[in-house]
Parts: C-alpha cells; sequence; structure tokens
C-alpha cells in the first residue's frame, strides 16, 4: 500500500515555522528563505486541504487543524532526530554540549570531569559557559545546569544542589574574626562582594539575626571564583555559597568559621528537553552527575 507522505521539505518547513511561530525564524533555522518558508508550508496546506496557519498582518497563527497536525509529527520529528544521532555516533566519537553558568565549570564541574572521562573515553565533552536564557532549539545544546526553582516550561529538571549562604574566610583569618554575638566588628576586614549577587551580604546579616553592617573596606569582583580565589589568598572575606565553595573548605583553602547558613529557595538543576532523555549519552552524564551530587537515581 503506497504510504501518503507529503514531502520532507514541506512537513520540516512547517515543524521549524510553528515551533517558531514564525516564518523567519523558521528559515534561520534551517537554512532556507522566508519565502521558501512559506512556500513550503503553502504547498503542505494544498495537499492537506486545511489551513495550517491563520496570516494577519504579517504574523502567522497555528489554526485548530495546524496545532492538532504538529502535535502528531512532533514525536516523529524527535524520533527521527533521536535515531539519526545514535546512527551516527557508530564508528567515531560522539559529543556532548553542557551549558553551564562559567564558576560552576570552574569551581566544581572540572575538578570531577576526569572521572566521567576515564570510563566514557569515547564521549567528548564541551562546555559552554554562559549566563543567557537557554535555547535548546539553536544552540545544539544536550543539557545545562541552571540555578532557578526546577520549573522551566516544555524542559525536564534533575535537582542537584541546595543554595546556601554562608561567610567565608581564609585560615588565616578564622582568629581575626569577632565571635558571633559581634558581628558588626566585620566592618573592620576587607568584605569581598560578587557582582552576580550584590544583596547577599545583607541576606546572611539578616539570617544571623544582625543588623546590616557599615561597609568601610570593600572588594567587588565579577565571578564567584574569582571571589573564592581572592578569600584563599588572604584579601578579605565574603559569602560562600554551594556548591562553588564544597572543594575550597573539604581541602581547607577556605572556612566557614562561624557555622551560620541560610538556604534559599532556589537550587540548581540538570535541565535537558523531555526528547533529550533518551540520547545515551545524555543518560551516562545524567546519571553519573545526580551520583556526584549525592541525589543517584
Amino acid at each position: 500500500m503506497r504510504r501518503n507522505i507529503p514531502p520532507f521539505a514541506s512537513l520540516r518547513a512547517f515543524e521549524a515555522a510553528a515551533r517558531h511561530n514564525s516564518f523567519k525564524l523558521a528559515a534561520e533555522d534551517i537554512c532556507l528563505s522566508t519565502s521558501a518558508i512559506s512556500h513550503q508550508v503553502r504547498s503542505l496546506e494544498e495537499q492537506l486541504g486545511v489551513n495550517l496557519f491563520s496570516r494577519e498582518k504579517g504574523k502567522i497563527k497555528l489554526t485548530g487543524a495546524g496545532a492538532d497536525y504538529l502535535d502528531k509529527i512532533q514525536e516523529i520529528f524527535d524520533q527521527l532526530d533521536l535515531a539519526t544521532r545514535e546512527i551516527s555516533k557508530r564508528g567515531k566519537r560522539c559529543s556532548l554540549v553542557v551549558n553551564l553558568l562559567p564558576s560552576m565549570a570552574s569551581c566544581w564541574l572540572l575538578p570531577r570531569l576526569p572521572v566521567f572521562q576515564a570510563a566514557n573515553p569515547d564521549v567528548d565533552i564541551k562546555l559552554l559557559g554562559s549566563f543567557s536564557p537557554l535555547e535548546f532549539s539553536s544552540d545544539d545544546i544536550d543539557l545545562a545546569i541552571r540555578y532557578g526553582s526546577g520549573n522551566w516550561t516544555g524542559l525536564c529538571s534533575d535537582f542537584l544542589f541546595y543554595d546556601e549562604l554562608f561567610l567565608i574566610c581564609s585560615p588565616l583569618q578564622v582568629t581575626k574574626l569577632p565571635p558571633p554575638d559581634r558581628l558588626h566588628e566585620l566592618s573592620e576586614h576587607t568584605l569581598i562582594h560578587c557582582s552576580h549577587h550584590p544583596d547577599e551580604w545583607q541576606q546572611w546579616f539578616e539570617m544571623a539575626g544582625s543588623d546590616e553592617l557599615e561597609i568601610k573596606h570593600r572588594m567587588d569582583l565579577g565571578s564567584r571564583s574569582l571571589v573564592l580565589d581572592a578569600v584563599t589568598e588572604g584579601l578579605g572575606i565574603a559569602i560562600g555559597r554551594t556548591p562553588f565553595t564544597n572543594d575550597y573548605i573539604e581541602s581547607n583553602r577556605v572556612c566557614d568559621p562561624y557555622h551560620m547558613r541560610m538556604r534559599s529557595a532556589m537550587g540548581y538543576y540538570l535541565v535537558y528537553p523531555e526528547h533529550h532523555a533518551g540520547y545515551e549519552n545524555v543518560v551516562k552524564f545524567r546519571d553519573w552527575l545526580l551520583a556526584e551530587s549525592g541525589h543517584a537515581p
């Protein structure tokens, strides 16, 4: 029996246009002109005998029929993507692209990667340090590690770490700090601030039940890793956060002198599209990462 399947070019143009809700963005996604996308979609509509998009003032919107059709073919495209990725891995090395905060890479992930690579020598890891919003469809990202509540529309997320705030200093400074009932005397020390979290000192002092500190000596740094390096060198005291500080404390490069920690409502999560959950390398990395974070599946 002859299969009633429209030309793949038309299906691909429709799927991209529906995913981006734009002919222009679809054209950029699959490297065609906007007119070519429009022509392919129109050809598909003529073959099906229904309007897949409504067109008003240069904007498009899926019709009910278009939304139903997209829902049915989206799974087929995901399966085709998965099958292509899996078969293309045979006989050659494969890669895994992970998007994460730069300091998360340098302070926590990189020291642990040799373990994963030793167990998976055929997987080449590519780390993309970024603070930008996630865009899996256009950035060719397999997974991401992100800070948030764990809820990202259309994405799966696995909890990795709580976010905790606590004061840190170098081991040589511990004896120079005031006792917990005189925290206002910390103003005599240089307070190191991370520019990505300008309110964390105030948050920690409120948690400790102390008035906001008068800052006499201040140092501002642009990343969590720079903050940790500055504390290690004895340049001042700072607010540490998990998991960035874990290895520094375990190796006694920095100390948690007051053992007063404030847990945020936010945390760090491994994030990925649902259809990536079936990729072999994604499963390997996910299981390994959850084990490293103490949350093995």
